[in-house]
């Protein structure tokens, strides 16, 4: 049977693609409905800080699992919201990760991608690792 709602939350860093070096700090949830075992769509809340600027992003989210592999399934995902902070601006991240399954309800995440802020005109590279709950 299917679960009623899925949550997920990661943690990582969050670089300016032109900098690499300066590391951000990133932590992302979400909470998902499964539409099947393989899609999910959600809502996101998050914190990251973007060179020294705190935001808080908010966004509607897509997962994807793909059907390959048992334990460890490849994923894509998507976010699009709003970051609200000092400099608020729209923003959409999209990605791809590892869905690793750790037991019949829980699965280690691993995903990284590009976000883009729309007002600041500057793209990111994040990374990020968490868990994944089915409840």
């Amino acid at each position: 049977e299917m679960s009623a709602f899925t949550m997920d939350a990661q943690g990582g860093f969050c670089n300016r693609v032109s900098s690499l070096r300066d590391f951000n700090m990133s932590f992302y949830g979400h909470l998902w409905y499964p539409i099947d075992q393989m899609v999910f769509a959600g809502v996101g809340v998050g914190y990251e800080e973007l060179d020294n600027v705190g935001y808080v992003p908010v966004s509607g989210s897509l997962w994807v699992r793909l059907p390959i592999g048992r334990t460890v399934l490849p994923v894509a995902t998507g976010d699009f919201g709003y970051m609200f902070g000092k400099d608020s601006q729209v923003f959409w991240r999209a990605g791809a990760g590892l869905d690793i399954k750790n037991g019949d309800r829980t699965s280690i995440i691993v995903s990284s991608g590009y976000q883009f802020l729309n007002h600041s005109g500057y793209g990111y590279w994040y990374l990020q690792a968490g868990i994944l709950i089915e409840m």
